[in-house]
């Protein structure tokens, strides 16, 4: 979780949103934990948080062109290692279809 002016934001992804975000990329998430080791490029990452950043008990995800903003600033403020972290926490808790059989 994140506060972002006085408000708190978690990174929620499902199969839709991954989708999303790999036409957005182009580039396979898979392919791209694998090819890194789970590090991602910095424009990969900011996509990433701007496609999953909901405000917590909202139900709608936050604009994807404010999303990117607001990853910007968390990679400055919060650090590349706790976003990269907290973005494969989420799509490990949230798309365990990627992990089936692994």
């Amino acid at each position: 979780m994140f506060e972002i002016d006085g408000k708190t934001y978690e990174l929620k992804y499902n199969l839709k949103r991954i989708e999303m975000i790999e036409n957005a990329t182009g580039s396979p998430t898979m392919a791209e934990m694998q090819k890194n080791k789970g590090m991602l490029g910095i424009s990969q990452l900011k996509t990433y948080v701007a496609f999953g950043l909901k405000e917590q008990c909202a139900d709608t995800l936050v604009d994807v062109k404010k999303g990117m903003k607001m990853a910007e600033a968390l990679l400055e403020n919060e650090g590349y290692i706790a976003i990269n972290g907290a973005v494969l926490t989420a799509l490990e808790r949230d798309c365990p279809f990627f992990f089936l059989g692994a």
